[in-house]
């Protein structure tokens, strides 16, 4: 289950934080989209985690 908690976190963080490079890439800026990206993915895996495993 920690496993599972961890893939949940560390995807999060990954996919959104790489969207988040994209739309800075895109737009211009300097890693202001790829820090919101990693922090919505943190909530969202948080989510998942409390959502899936009840933890």
């Amino acid at each position: 289950m920690g496993m599972t908690a961890l893939s949940y976190l560390l995807g999060g963080m990954l996919v959104w934080g790489g969207i988040g490079w994209l739309v800075d890439h895109y737009v211009g800026t300097k890693g202001i989209f790829a820090g919101i990206g990693v922090v919505i993915g943190t909530a969202g895996g948080v989510y998942l985690i409390v959502r899936r495993l009840g933890a």
